[in-house]
């Protein structure tokens, strides 16, 4: 089989491109793998990723430098702060890409490569990490500051159906889009990181391209698979998105329970929360730190409580918010000692 899309060794070549025939071939060889690369050997998954590296030489993108103007992001402090006292979390930091020691395999990172995943309402957000009945999580809102940019690769949703070529790049260009389109929205199960091989291995070259430049992909907008593509996860430069968005709003919710068959063409979030849930607009960016009114104790504290009682309260559609935001919080102390 072929070793390249374009049989060149350098950019600077005249394009020369092999027959479509045998980049089918290629990419239906690599298909052959697709829910089995968590079984290979570990010899064999290294020389299927040189191969993988080294066949993309020509990559096509549909790309876009404004950005979606809000994110969301959800932490499971328990899994952030797994052997501690779980707790509120404290650390911007906590909020973005796992340290780079803790980075695996991802839809579109290799490991120890900070990615960080978004999606951009709470819905897809919430699809995309489903938060189970006991767990606390936080939501992180970020805003597009204005007349910020991000280089994007919009990988699209399906494949095009009986397109009309002017020329073979153009129909090689039909073929490649049409295996991102595929790999984009494999599902792969969290015990299987392998699987997501070859998103990973794309993702890394459009984000981590070794040559700098302003245009350069700093994002990739891709289908939610959770949300059976009806709506658009961001998986953008972990070292960039305090420089191109505001973090406005960081929230701790109580998981009380798991929706079952909700709806992936809605807005609904996928578990219930507690009524109450608290929040701050406070931040020390200088020292890395989400700052709360000292009643965040008492009230992470309480909410806890609720959540672990083993009570039949159930949230419904708003929530309340505390205001913790430090020097402007909004709650006096309701918890009576005594009860």
């Amino acid at each position: 089989m072929i070793e390249k899309v374009a049989n060149n060794k350098y950019n600077t070549e005249k394009l020369n491109l092999n027959a479509i025939k045998d980049i089918v071939e290629k990419l239906n060889y690599y298909r052959s793998f697709f829910g089995k690369i968590q079984d290979l050997s570990d010899e064999d998954f290294e020389n299927l990723q040189k191969d993988i590296h080294t066949f993309f030489n020509i990559k096509p993108g549909s790309y876009r430098d404004n950005p979606p103007e809000r994110l969301v992001r959800i932490s499971v402090n328990n899994n952030i702060l797994k052997g501690e006292k779980l707790s509120y979390l404290t650390d911007i930091s906590q909020l973005l890409a796992p340290p780079i020691d803790l980075c695996n395999y991802g839809r579109c990172n290799l490991p120890q490569k900070q990615v960080l995943y978004c999606g951009i309402n709470e819905a897809e957000a919430y699809w995309e990490m489903k938060p189970k009945k006991g767990d606390v999580i936080t939501l992180s809102h970020f805003k597009l500051k204005k007349d910020a940019k991000v280089n994007c690769n919009l990988i699209k949703k399906d494949k095009i159906l009986n397109p009309i070529f002017e020329n073979q790049l153009q129909e090689v260009f039909h073929v490649l889009e049409d295996f991102f389109v595929e790999v984009f929205s494999i599902e792969v199960a969290r015990d299987r990181p392998r699987d997501y091989l070859f998103s990973a291995e794309l993702s890394d070259q459009f984000l981590f391209y070794p040559v700098p430049s302003k245009d350069n992909i700093e994002a990739i907008i891709y289908p939610s698979v959770q949300k059976k593509k009806f709506g658009h996860n961001i998986a953008i430069l972990n070292d960039i998105i305090l420089d191109r968005y505001d973090l406005t709003v960081v929230e701790t919710r109580f998981i009380l329970d798991e929706y079952e068959n909700v709806n992936p063409e809605t807005y609904d979030v996928t578990s219930d929360n507690l009524i109450a849930t608290f929040g701050t607009e406070s931040f020390d960016f200088e020292k890395g730190k989400i700052l709360y009114d000292p009643l965040v104790d008492e009230i992470f504290s309480f909410l806890r409580d609720l959540q672990t009682s083993g009570s039949q309260q159930r949230a419904s559609k708003e929530n309340m918010t505390f205001n913790l935001t430090l020097g402007n919080c909004s709650v006096k102390s309701f918890i009576k000692k005594e009860k």
